[in-house]
């Protein structure tokens, strides 16, 4: 079995430290033995001489201060060592010059132009300082200035081009990553716009189908009584029950559906708790199912009682502090627990367990079903997938499995 081997990149800065480094052994290589063979530098000053401006390049990437001054004392070290002849450069040798034009390049194109303003004086007053000084001591003549104003104002002419053309390279490379960044944030807002896209013709199915279909199954739960005189009470109340749990669902549904559209007017009524499984449970028992339940009764209001902060008050009052992350999620679970059990064993009798300690515990249990069971209905399993994405992204554990005597188990831990 061999290894994939792993791809290397380099970012732009990388690559800058690597030419930078390439060039800094030339500057060695190259600089270090012409000012002393052609100049007439000392052999060690020499060296000293090519290390500085060597070092000014890679250094001023990272800090473009350091590396003018590192630049400018190589430059002044080499003008006032290097032996003025008629034929040579001064006060700018050909090898101190290139490296201190670079240099100007370098930190125009990723420091800006300002501190590329910087290295330019910074060489002008170098040539100033070492012609004036040269003339003070006589080491240069009047009749011989011509040269040195001459290799002055080349530097200076130059370094100059050189600011032009590294303003124009940071200004160019600046353009594209905007250019770059307008594409992403183009990309990205026509990803949202086709999720927005997409979510509306869900909307949109779910209103013309499901809550036109909830619609009709409360009017008609609500009217039977007036279209079906005769009607014995318990009938009645059965009606009155599913006229309720439907007009529960459609309110439920709308809310879905605002969401869906990204509607900022959607409904912010609170979200079911912990303290609202009773209901949840009276509402499915009044179906004609049998449904137990045990809840801590801890887990439900006291009548007003603020608890204190970090637990439950004195009277152990837990329904105040719960998450309401957690209260929501305990909720939904035995919502979708039960539900499963009246679609997939109906007449079983279902237990509903609900425990306070260190974590929430959840449980709910079904018998085996009484009746013939009906062929599954597409889509099915999704409730259980969903309970797990809900548990699991508080960072809780749930465990679902059909039990011996063939009925089933839905058991969740959730975080307080």
């Amino acid at each position: 079995m061999h290894a994939t081997p792993r791809e290397t990149s380099f970012s732009s800065t990388g690559w800058l430290y690597l030419i930078t480094g390439f060039g800094a052994v030339a500057q060695l290589a190259i600089g270090w033995p012409i000012l002393a063979a052609v100049h007439g530098v000392h052999v060690v000053l020499a060296m000293v001489i090519a290390m500085l401006l060597a070092a000014s390049l890679p250094v001023s990437i990272s800090r473009p201060r350091l590396g003018i001054l590192l630049g400018a004392a190589g430059a002044l070290l080499s003008a006032g060592s290097v032996s003025l002849g008629v034929d040579l450069p001064w006060p700018w040798p050909v090898t101190t010059l290139i490296w201190y034009v670079l240099l100007v390049l370098l930190i125009a194109a990723t420091s800006g132009w300002r501190l590329g303003c910087a290295a330019v004086l910074t060489g002008a007053v170098i040539s100033v300082v070492s012609i004036v000084a040269a003339l003070g001591q006589g080491y240069l003549l009047a009749s011989e200035l011509g040269p040195s104003l001459g290799n002055a104002f080349l530097c200076l002419a130059l370094t100059g081009a050189a600011l032009a053309i590294g303003t124009a390279l940071r200004q160019l490379g600046s353009s594209r990553r905007q250019l770059v960044q307008e594409r992403q944030l183009t990309a990205e807002e026509e990803t949202k716009r086709r999720e927005l896209q997409q979510r509306n013709r869900i909307a949109q199915e779910l209103h013309d189908v499901v809550a036109h279909s909830l619609s009709v199954i409360s009017v008609q739960a609500t009217t039977a009584p007036y279209r079906l005189p005769g009607m014995d009470e318990s009938t009645s109340g059965e009606f009155a029950s599913i006229a309720g749990s439907s007009r529960r669902a459609l309110t439920e549904m709308r809310g879905l559906l605002a969401v869906l559209r990204g509607d900022d007017a959607a409904d912010t009524a609170p979200q079911p708790t912990i303290a609202d499984i009773p209901d949840l449970v009276a509402n499915t028992r009044s179906s004609g199912a049998t449904v137990d339940l045990e809840i801590d009764p801890e887990l439900l209001p006291l009548g007003g009682m603020t608890p204190t902060p970090g637990g439950p008050s004195a009277a152990g009052d837990w329904s105040a502090v719960v998450p309401p992350a957690t209260g929501l999620t305990a909720y939904r679970l035995v919502q979708e627990a039960v539900s499963n059990a009246l679609r997939h064993a109906p007449g079983a009798p279902i237990r509903v367990q609900v425990t306070v300690g260190d974590l929430i515990g959840v449980r709910v249990v079904n018998g085996p079903s009484t009746r013939t069971l009906a062929v599954p209905a597409p889509g099915a399993g999704l409730g259980l997938k969903g309970i797990r994405e809900r548990v699991t992204a508080l960072g809780g554990t749930v465990t679902a499995g059909p039990t011996p005597d063939g009925g089933f188990t839905v058991k969740a831990r959730l975080p307080l």
